[in-house]
């Protein structure tokens, strides 16, 4: 297997804690190899919270493999794996959880070989190329948990782009918003994604770090640029349409 090659910037914000954005091109199906990658990248990175995209196990977006045979069971025994080496390590991870019959399009937020919180997607796509909601039930909380002192809100893709997970995230003391996506290009895109994270700042006045993933998926493309956004501005960002990987020393 020929992977992409990973770039490794570190950039000095100042902020209190390192934050790496592993913007990944992962394969939809090769839960293996997906797998294999966020291992090895966990193992190698040094910061304190390392954010992969949305479903960054299974690949986006999976459809019919979801009918497969145990293909949920491997999506999650993957899991396992992950939440084994992450000694010491916080790491959020995008993957399927199966409750009560209902599938969801989930972030674990691990820590130290614990899974300390599960998002659910709240707002799941239903046009054009999207059509989560034939597969996936919608969440209904807000997800924030802490980190050394700092309360920090997550959420999934199209949760950004609406206000109230935001909001409510930042009414239950969110210092800070990462949102895992995994979001294709289109003429106009880049911009696009930038103005909706200035319309979540101008909101909350929340720091917020955005996680892409970039390659392309059955005829579809995605472009990453991944950023930090802050004071109404990016304060940096990743590579567009390249793998690659950005500290922020904060």
């Amino acid at each position: 297997m020929i992977y992409l090659k990973t770039f490794l910037n570190i950039e000095k914000i100042k902020f209190d804690m390192k934050i790496a954005l592993a913007q990944l091109n992962q394969i939809v199906g090769d839960i293996e190899r997906n797998t294999k990658k966020i291992m090895s990248i966990i193992k190698k990175t040094k910061a304190d919270i390392i954010v992969f995209p949305e479903l960054s196990l299974t690949g986006y977006s999976p459809q019919d493999l979801l009918l497969k045979r145990n293909f949920i069971e491997e999506n999650m025994n993957a899991l396992k794996k992950i939440v084994k080496n992450t000694k010491n390590k916080v790491a959020i991870v995008g993957f399927i959880e199966k409750a009560y019959e209902n599938l969801y399009n989930s972030a674990a937020i691990i820590k130290n070989q614990l899974i300390v919180e599960i998002h659910h997607k709240i707002c799941l796509p239903n046009y054009t190329i999207f059509d989560e909601k034939r597969w996936f039930k919608e969440g209904n909380n807000a997800t924030v948990f802490e980190l050394d002192g700092k309360r920090i809100g997550v959420s999934i893709c199209e949760d950004i782009w609406f206000p109230e997970t935001t909001k409510k995230q930042k009414d239950k003391g969110a210092e800070l918003i990462i949102n895992i996506s995994a979001s294709p290009y289109r003429k106009g895109k880049l911009e696009t994604i930038e103005n909706v994270l200035k319309q979540r700042w101008e909101e909350n006045k929340v720091p917020i770090i955005y996680v892409n993933q970039v390659g392309a998926q059955d005829g579809i493309i995605y472009y990453g640029h991944s950023m930090y956004f802050k004071d109404g501005k990016v304060i940096k960002k990743c590579k567009d349409f390249e793998e690659d990987i950005l500290i922020i020393e904060t």
